[in-house]
């Protein structure tokens, strides 16, 4: 039995697993408990009597996401080595950052080492600044990790947490690294606390089973793997609204999925059936990040957005002014307007009503509750296009392989959440398209947290001239002889991936895909003297196999 719990804006969704079949469901409103307390409801409203029957607990949360959006990062200490050629002052994160000398080539070559003398100095100030999370980064460190684990070693006794460029993505993109660098630092904190209280929970309830986080590309991570790379859990939210979809509905067609909560609704694209993926790493509180996601996108509508009418038109959200006025709040959302409609049969039809006559006084309450959701789906029409547009603009990756298409054809709506079926015909007449709503619709993201699986990408880098190998994201820097080829990358890859896989989740990986080749001749005087080999490979987000 697995159980899966999915923290959004303003509930808590968990369910009880066994196979395909769901044996049990809860939802709990967030409000004045800690998070964690919420999740400890639902855990004594899922446990099995027979706790030893549970295999793993899956989460989604948001506890990344709102920590970004409310500000409350830790206070981070940047080691930046930027080398030359270019201005490091546009890399600066806060400002507590020293910027090292010294410098590794775009061929991981070493061409100046860094200063201990400034390694120590910036060290000191830090320390009296009471900063205990800290980040190092060298340019080209996917190349040659060397610069970034001798600044660790020299401050290893210096601070709590340190977070490595060169661990967190083999990717080649120098801002993108320091900046999800500083993000995995200024989290680390926080997430070791949370686990801290999670571990708590467990405890009292008695339970003892592997516990995972779901992770932004729709996979999962282990507690342990999260401490060390908590970054990885940002976006945790629209990651199981696709994987819960792709649970609960057996399509293989272009479609468009929306995941319509109290506070927001994310929006997801499918090209026959399979999610598309941000190629480069997602964008997080406004920059660009080596972080590997899911492509969606949240726009502030929702059950719960306050709604008032402004110079003949309705507003709709981003704020929520606590609940609807049906189930006992003071302003306007659209699950008032539901509730009018008898779309939704919960909550005070007087109270309803009264919220619809507040926001256009003498209007019938029916008909103002109906152009309130209409607006609420044209809305959401308007971001789907754009974001239609927007994706199609540049090249387009799903989670498989490159999109050899100019575009996408949705065929159909998929909508899960809450309001879903309440909105269901409403989306059908705005998008002219089939709207389906699943069984379980209201509990699906955590169907989806619990039905993902582990995931792992990984980057080899090897040139033969200079008899070097690299796997950054396992700090891997070893010898290799000029014989060197692809097939001797591809088997080291693909035991880097593995090894990768039991340290960041416990569990034997299933199939390694290969999803980047690139080898190319190094020649010097008309002679070619080794080979460039460079290849990525990655265990595929995607659902766990059903057993019953």
């Amino acid at each position: 039995m697995i159980i899966g719990i999915d923290v959004g804006g303003t509930h808590a969704d968990g369910v009880l697993l066994q196979g395909g079949t769901i044996l049990a469901k809860k939802k709990v409103i967030l409000g004045g408990e800690a998070l964690e307390e919420s999740i400890i409801t639902l855990l004594e409203a899922l446990v099995p009597a027979d706790k030893n029957r549970l295999a793993r607990i899956h989460l989604s949360t948001t506890l990344c996401t709102n920590a970004l959006i409310q500000d409350s990062l830790d206070r981070v200490g940047m080691f930046i080595q930027a080398g030359p050629g270019m201005n490091p002052e546009f890399l600066r994160c806060g400002d507590d950052v020293c910027f090292l000398s010294g410098a590794v080539d775009h061929r991981g070559q070493v061409l100046r080492g860094p200063s201990l003398a400034e390694v120590e100095e910036a060290a000191v100030v830090m320390r009296e600044k009471n900063i205990e999370s800290v980040g190092v980064v060298t340019k080209f460190s996917h190349r040659n990790n060397e610069h970034e684990l001798w600044v660790r070693n020299k401050i290893a006794d210096d601070f709590k947490h340190i977070s490595l460029g060169h661990r967190l993505s083999g990717m080649p993109n120098f801002p993108r690294r320091v900046y999800t660098t500083w993000l995995n630092s200024a989290l680390k904190s926080r997430f070791h606390l949370f686990r801290k209280a999670m571990q708590f929970g467990f405890s009292r309830l008695n339970i003892d089973c592997p516990c995972y986080i779901l992770k932004a590309d729709g996979g999962t991570i282990s507690f342990d793997g999260a401490c060390e790379f908590p970054c990885q859990t940002i976006h945790s939210g629209p990651s199981a609204s696709v994987m819960g979809a792709l649970a609960l509905i057996d399509g293989k067609k272009d479609a468009i999925l929306l995941d319509i909560g109290g506070t927001t609704t994310d929006i997801a694209l499918l090209a026959d059936g399979i999610p598309l993926l941000e190629p480069y790493g997602a964008s997080v509180g406004g920059r660009p990040t080596l972080i590997r996601a899911l492509l969606t996108r949240s726009v502030g509508l929702g059950g719960d957005s306050s709604v008032s009418w402004r110079d003949g038109s309705f507003r709709i959200g981003p704020e929520r002014h606590g609940a609807p006025m049906t189930f006992g709040g003071a302003a306007p959302t659209p699950t008032d307007a539901m509730r009018v409609l008898g779309r939704i049969n919960e909550g005070q039809k007087a109270k309803a009503r009264q919220a619809m006559e507040m926001l256009r006084p003498g209007e019938a309450a029916e008909k103002t509750a109906e152009e309130l959701l209409q607006c609420f789906a044209d809305r959401v029409y308007e971001v789907v296009d754009g974001m239609i547009e927007e994706v199609f603009s540049r090249p387009v990756y799903t989670v498989s392989d490159f999109l050899e298409r100019e575009k996408i054809t949705p065929e159909n709506l998929i909508v899960i959440g809450g309001p879903a079926a309440a909105l269901q015909s409403t989306l059908e007449s705005t998008f002219h398209l089939p709207c389906l709503v699943p069984a379980d619709f209201e509990v699906a993201n955590a169907v989806g947290a619990a039905r993902a699986r582990l995931t792992v990408q990984a980057s080899l880098y090897a040139d033969t001239t200079q008899r070097r190998l690299a796997i950054p994201e396992i700090s891997l820097l070893e010898s290799i002889d000029k014989g060197f080829d692809m097939d001797s990358a591809e088997l080291r890859l693909e035991e880097a991936v593995r090894m990768l896989a039991r340290e960041l989740g416990g569990v034997a990986p299933s199939q390694v895909d290969f999803i980047e080749r690139m080898q190319m001749n190094t020649v010097r005087g008309f002679a070619t003297t080794g080979r460039i080999i460079s290849l990525k490979a990655q265990i595929r987000p995607g659902l766990t196999e059903i057993t019953e």
